[in-house]
């Protein structure tokens, strides 16, 4: 049975054994950012809730996109992957609450993928698959082995990106 690293928010894991599924459950308007090293097998996933760093506390600095995503491929990098050999996919960004009349301060979802995707694009990195917005959570599994992608939601059937 596979190994499994638990992925909190605001947290990031890599891995190359490939024994090992790096998941990250509870999924709402936060963003998921998996790196996958297609030739030295090794996986990276973010749990991202915010768009920008605050500055106010770097031990949690993962939690922003445009310092988390950074860190993710720095420790990438550390056990061996090559940026111009990733691929990575992207899940959540839920709209998790309605409000009448639209509250642009509420659309943290759509924020957080946005930034998410702008971060990506500044670092070169090949965005080849997303499971984002709508109005429901999700779990992410990525395996270390395949660098495939398995979303889940309750009530939804399983994709595989």
């Amino acid at each position: 049975m596979p190994e499994t690293f638990n992925v909190g928010i605001g947290e990031l894991k890599v891995s190359k054994d490939a024994d090992t599924i790096i998941i990250t459950r509870g999924l709402g308007s936060c963003v998921a950012v998996c790196l996958y090293d297609t030739e030295a097998k090794i996986a990276g996933m973010a749990h991202i809730m915010l768009p920008q760093d605050n500055g106010r506390d770097n031990a949690l600095s993962a939690r922003f996109a445009d310092s988390g995503i950074p860190r993710l491929l720095e420790a990438m990098i550390k056990e061996g992957a090559n940026p111009g050999k990733m691929i990575v996919k992207i899940v959540g960004g839920a709209r998790m609450f309605q409000m009448a009349g639209g509250n642009s301060l509420l659309e943290i979802g759509e924020r957080n993928v946005e930034a998410v995707k702008d971060v990506l694009k500044s670092l070169k990195l090949n965005l080849v698959a997303a499971d984002t917005g709508k109005d429901y959570g999700r779990t992410a599994e990525l395996s270390v082995a395949t660098g495939e992608l398995l979303v889940k939601a309750i009530g939804y059937n399983t994709i595989v990106l």
